[in-house]
């Protein structure tokens, strides 16, 4: 399955293509995003990702085409 990134600049860009989507396999939830993206541990208590523009949990399932957009406090986000 195919997700839109909207990633941060702490995050790994190395698996988003030049159209910023990243493939996942079927039955993948955000905090798989987390990970593929490197995001440090540390980060993610001060960093949320919402879906579909709607904050969520970690283990919120991910569906073809969802936009996953990450905000930090940091950024002012």
């Amino acid at each position: 399955m195919k997700i839109r990134v909207y990633a941060a600049s702490f995050c790994s860009f190395e698996d988003i293509d030049e159209e910023g989507y990243l493939v996942l396999p079927d039955g993948a939830v955000l905090n798989d995003v987390y990970k593929r993206l490197k995001v440090p541990w540390v980060l993610r208590r001060i960093v949320f990702a919402t879906v579909n523009y709607k904050r969520v949990g970690l283990e919120t399932r991910l569906e073809d085409g969802d936009v996953v957009s990450f905000l930090s406090a940091l950024g002012g986000g």
